[in-house]
């Protein structure tokens, strides 16, 4: 009897085992592409690309062809051709007024850096050259998309999170399954959060699963705006190397060029990333280890002088700490000396200044500097106490000297987005502030890190399975900077994440 039990478990675990096997090996399949490149030419001779043509599968002798009649790269004319006859054109000036529908597609954690180079080498022709979109700090999903699309904040800055009103940790692998976030609610498309963890496992067959569920769910609507995140593009840099992750982006293209097809030139498509990737990693920073040594207790509440709450989760390059305010001081000088650590920030304890308008203090091992903003001028004055850590004195001195601030120091928030889009850390002063004082989350951190590119911190977890090829989170341009192009509009200038939709021609989702 006993053996008769055990043959039939060995024989009910296999079948299990052969089932799942069968469904990883089904799931995720590369797409099969509709549009098969023919021919590229230069017809005016001037050494530049100016004629794309593709063979339609399963159409007969169908064909499109797209053409650049004014040289600045952007396929302004497609013709669409049925046995051999051409049958229809469409001319696509700047703006074509209302088109039948607009597709808004979110490319989690494409770089700007690599978008720009896929252009460069011909792809993405239909849209206009990809421009600059300074993320949010934390450059982490959560925070960055809502300010993308003008969600209300959420909890915390990463799905895990410090429940200051309960005082406990909250979130987690919950909020990632439910996918009840704010800015879920103006999606129109997203992976299942069952799926999040598997993609880290399986980053290919996630992504192209991805990509075949929104092409489906794009088919099936009606909406007039579709709003759409892609979020395994950002898996696929945390795993795989940039070239791997460069000729998937292609897969993208193809996808986008089938959905104008079908719709006959009538869609207009706004892409753009939420922030960018480091490409490269170092290591975890021995946080724990060196407050543990310094006496304090990293746990799930604030109990105490000695207590504190560190909410990690993805493997980023910033950290939220939650302490009470008489150690916020001395914590900030643990860390800051940590291999890893670049900057430390924390809001000044200064009883004469209004709730509204805090001081936020900035530490590196080279200095310590004050942000001080005044909301009536929308304008910010940078204090290098000891040293520069931002590497904003020279920039500031110059700014100054052009006219270009108010006679007691301060600049408009303006003028430094201008000036510093291209800055080690683009944007900083503004980001930080936010972070820290702006309302860009409902339970917003004692302490922020902003770590050095490559390095990072997290769940230990993640860690276990996870080898990170790629991050980002922090302030630095690389993990910062993400892209927006558009098949409609012409960007002229780099935008911060809030600017994204109304640039685009979308006020609101």
């Amino acid at each position: 009897m006993r053996r008769a039990v055990g043959i039939g478990l060995l024989i009910s675990v296999s079948l299990l085992v052969s089932s799942a096997t069968a469904v990883i090996v089904r799931w995720g399949k590369p797409l099969r592409p509709r549009l098969h490149g023919l021919e590229v030419r230069d017809r005016d001779a001037d050494g530049r690309a100016d004629q794309w043509e593709y063979r339609v599968e399963g159409a007969g002798d169908e064909r499109l062809v797209l053409q650049d009649e004014d040289g600045d790269g952007r396929a302004d004319r497609f013709l669409f051709y049925r046995a051999g006859t051409l049958e229809h054109v469409v001319a696509r000036s700047v703006s074509m007024g209302e088109p039948m529908r607009h597709l808004v597609l979110c490319l989690d954690g494409v770089p700007f850096e690599i978008m720009a180079a896929l252009w460069r080498e011909g792809h993405f022709r239909e849209f206009f050259p990809p421009q600059r979109v300074i993320s949010t700090f934390p450059a982490d999903s959560d925070v960055a998309l809502s300010a993308l699309l003008h969600a209300p904040p959420p909890p915390g800055y990463e799905n895990r999170y410090f429940d200051r009103q309960r005082n406990r940790l909250s979130g987690g692998v919950r909020v990632t399954l439910a996918q009840e976030l704010p800015y879920h609610r103006r999606l129109d498309y997203a992976f299942p959060g069952l799926l999040r963890g598997p993609a880290y496992l399986f980053p290919e067959k996630a992504f192209f699963d991805d990509l075949a569920r929104l092409r489906a769910r794009f088919r099936a609507s009606r909406k007039r705006v579709f709003i759409a995140h892609l979020s395994t593009t950002d898996v696929l840099f945390h795993v795989r190397s940039p070239e791997l992750v460069k000729r998937h982006l292609l897969a993208v293209e193809q996808v986008l060029r089938e959905l104008f097809y079908e719709s006959r030139g009538a869609l207009a498509i706004t892409l753009f990333s939420d922030h960018g990737n480091t490409l490269f990693t170092r290591g975890r920073i021995a946080l724990e280890e060196a407050l543990r040594a310094a006496g304090y207790r990293v746990e799930a509440r604030v109990r105490d002088a000695r207590s504190v709450v560190i909410p990690g989760y993805g493997l980023i390059g910033a950290v939220a700490l939650y302490a009470p305010p008489e150690a916020w001081e001395e914590i900030c000088r643990i860390a800051r000396d940590l291999p890893g650590v670049d900057l430390c920030i924390f809001r000044e304890r200064r009883p004469e200044v209004p709730r509204a308008t805090p001081v936020v203090v900035v530490e590196s091992r080279e200095g310590r500097a004050r942000l001080l903003f005044d909301p009536a001028r929308r304008a910010f004055r940078y204090e290098a106490v000891r040293g520069d850590p931002l590497r904003l004195r020279s920039l500031w001195d110059t700014l100054q000297r052009e006219g270009k601030g108010y006679p007691d120091g301060f600049i408009a928030q303006e003028v430094l987005f201008e000036a510093t889009t291209e800055h080690i850390y683009p944007d900083v002063v503004r980001r930080i502030y936010e972070a820290m004082a702006d309302g860009q989350v409902e339970n917003p951190a004692d302490l922020l890190l902003s770590l050095e590119d490559g390095y990072y911190f997290g769940s230990r977890r993640f860690d276990w399975f996870v080898r990170l090829r790629s991050t980002h989170g922090s302030l630095t341009q690389r993990s910062s900077t993400g892209f927006l192009m558009s098949t409609d509009v012409r960007l002229a200038h780099p935008l911060a994440a809030r600017e994204v939709l109304s640039e685009s021609g979308l006020d609101r989702p």
